[in-house]
Parts: C-alpha cells; sequence; structure tokens
C-alpha cells in the first residue's frame, strides 16, 4: 500500500503538542479563545491567558491558517471568490433608494424628493476590497496617477 502524501496542515500538527492541537481545532469551531482553550483542557482560571498566549505563536497561527486554507479549498472559497462576494454587497450599498415619509393624511409612503444609499456599507466593501486584492495595498511613499492604478501605464486614450 502507498503512503500518502501529509497535508501542511498535517506536517505543522505534528510540531504542536495534542492539546495545542486541539485548542486550535476548538478555537475554528466559534473563533472564541478563552472557550476554545476550555474545551482543550486548559483550566478555567489560565484559559484567557492561554489562549491569548496560544494565538500569538508563530507555530499555532500557522496551523490555524493551513487548517482554514484546507476548508476554504474543500468549499471552493478562494481571494477572488470573496473579492466577488464583497463587490456585489458594494453595488447593493450604492443603490439609490427613495426617502419615503409617511403621510398620515394619505395613510400612504410618499417620495420625499431625496435619495439615500447605503453610505457605511459601501465604504467597509471597498476598504475589504483594498485589503484582499494585489496592488491595493496602501503606500503612503508613493503616489500613483490614475493610469497606474488602471494599469495604463504610459498608454494614450
Amino acid at each position: 500500500m502507498a503512503e500518502t502524501e501529509k497535508t501542511e496542515a498535517q506536517v505543522l500538527g505534528e510540531k504542536l503538542k495534542p492539546q495545542v492541537r486541539r485548542f486550535v481545532h476548538e478555537y475554528l469551531v466559534d473563533l472564541n479563545g478563552k472557550e476554545a482553550a476550555k474545551r482543550a483542557g486548559y483550566s478555567e482560571r489560565t484559559a484567557d491567558s492561554q489562549a491569548s498566549r496560544l494565538l500569538r505563536n508563530p507555530a499555532v497561527k500557522a496551523y490555524r491558517d493551513a487548517l482554514l486554507q484546507e476548508q476554504f479549498d474543500a468549499i471552493g472559497i478562494t481571494k477572488h471568490s470573496i473579492a466577488a462576494e464583497v463587490w456585489e454587497i458594494y453595488r447593493k450599498c450604492v443603490q439609490k433608494e427613495p426617502v419615503l415619509e409617511w403621510n398620515s393624511v394619505t395613510k400612504e409612503w410618499e417620495y420625499k424628493g431625496e435619495w439615500t444609499f447605503n453610505v457605511k456599507g459601501a465604504l467597509k466593501a471597498l476598504d475589504m476590497l483594498g485589503k484582499l486584492l494585489p496592488g491595493m495595498k496602501e503606500d503612503e511613499d508613493e503616489e500613483d496617477t490614475f493610469e497606474d492604478m488602471i494599469g495604463g501605464g504610459g498608454r494614450e486614450f
């Protein structure tokens, strides 16, 4: 029987103690460090500090990230699929909606002559896209032209 190749998560997990591995698995259930530490067998009294210590540990972070990547791969989540979903949310947030006012005489909602949209949601979505997409990170030392941002790089339109 041929030996199967180990995944990155398995290799990283072998470097950790069983209780630490269990903590990471429990943490991925609800992203609650204190509760994950308790479920992994750390004492109630020290669970909060143990969780904080473990979540800062580079080996624990690498194992957590490798497990997450396996889960994402299994269900087809990629950076680009997340960006597409965030873009869809942005598009919904910037759709104008009429401002309606209740008319107590006619007992109906009436258009007030104004429009609104979800500014906070739109800005949050743009912020998330900026963090997700390559080349979108803020660089304080460099000022890009519009052509640089859209990939024109000196082409004339």
